[in-house]
């Protein structure tokens, strides 16, 4: 008892002591709430990346035929995001994190690996993007010097991520569906940003990382040995700084629409012993259309591609999914904002 006191109380004093500490760079909720004729206050601005998400979803995907298969996907997550500025003037630094908790889609409806459903679930993932009113690159020389920098730095990564397609892969020869799970391990990426956008939510990133997931292949014929979904056949895939990538990201300044696109190709090595390349193609729109009691019901369209390499005598895997649904979203921020030094306008959550 002695001890959960302690620990309350020290995170109460460090959660206050962080709140004084950019105090000094937060500015007033005006811009985020409207005041009725009636004299109630109501929300106009939004962070997308700080709510609790519930959602519901009707979606197609690619069938083992090739046929499109339709099927009914419930989603939810947990997203947070801080920002923070540093410094005044030319000199001033702001990074902005953004972490996503047990978030993902299930479909209910579909068991394409035994008796799991089809789902795309992360247990977590980060994104740091560094924003640099005037970034340069040291050169030790004698005497030192420096040059310009023409890019925002940035990492991000997801560690436990499990994904059962409802398309099956072909075994071959004998052209028989063959169900997959993937694992993805952990993977991390290191970006430049040449967009350099001084608005939260908006990045071009360019990146290279490392990625490890882990195949699971269940019930085949062909010319291995036999085995089922109890005991699959396992692929490791390992990208040691091979996994290429860009993605794009805005968001409108009201953080009423949000678009997020990615693509990725990842040459890796594999427990059978050669190289393999993957792809990885993603893009999610969403717009808030009302927002009851403050919070935010948006509409949200979503659509992905996934090759996964030949592996096991099974022929590759082109995974291809469309939804087009509805997400509930419990706000998580109180609606500070700070002013942008360079354009003088409310960027929201920084200093928080």
């Amino acid at each position: 008892m002695k001890r959960a006191f302690l620990i309350a109380l020290v995170s109460a004093f460090v959660l206050t002591a962080t709140r004084a500490v950019f105090a000094q760079n937060q500015g007033s909720e005006a811009d985020d709430f409207k005041v009725s004729k009636e004299g109630r206050r109501f929300r106009i601005r939004f962070d997308p990346e700080s709510r609790i998400r519930l959602g519901i979803a009707s979606s197609g995907s690619r069938a083992a035929n090739g046929r499109p298969e339709p099927g009914l996907e419930l989603s939810a997550g947990i997203s947070v995001r801080r920002r923070y500025g540093y410094g005044e003037g030319p000199v001033r630094v702001e990074w902005q994190f953004d972490q996503r908790i047990l978030t993902g889609y299930i479909a209910p409806t579909t068991s394409p690996f035994g008796d799991m459903r089809s789902l795309d679930a992360t247990l977590y993932g980060a994104f740091a993007h560094r924003h640099d009113l005037s970034p340069r690159i040291v050169l030790p020389s004698s005497p030192p010097a420096s040059i310009p920098f023409p890019f925002d730095i940035g990492v991000e990564g997801e560690i436990g991520r499990v994904w059962v397609p409802r398309a099956q892969a072909i075994g071959a020869p004998d052209g028989k569906a063959v169900p997959l799970m993937r694992i993805g391990v952990a993977r991390g990426t290191g970006f430049v940003d040449p967009w350099r956008a001084n608005a939260p939510g908006r990045s071009l990133e360019i990146g290279v990382g490392v990625r490890y997931d882990i195949d699971l292949y269940g019930a085949r014929t062909g010319t291995g040995a036999a085995d089922s979904i109890n005991n699959p056949r396992i692929v490791h895939r390992v990208a040691p700084m091979t996994a290429t990538s860009i993605r794009f990201r805005f968001e409108t300044q009201d953080g009423l629409l949000q678009l997020d696109a990615r693509g990725e190709v990842i040459p890796h090595w594999t427990s059978e012993g050669t190289w393999k390349v993957a792809g990885l193609g993603y893009v999610r729109a969403e717009r808030t259309l009302i927002a009851i009691e403050d919070q935010p019901i948006a509409a949200f369209f979503e659509s992905s591609y996934r090759l996964i390499p030949a592996a096991l005598e099974i022929l590759p895997l082109h995974d291809v999914r469309v939804s087009l649904g509805i997400t509930l979203g419990i706000d998580l921020t109180p609606g500070k904002r700070v002013i942008d030094v360079k354009s003088d306008k409310r960027l929201r959550g920084i200093g928080r």
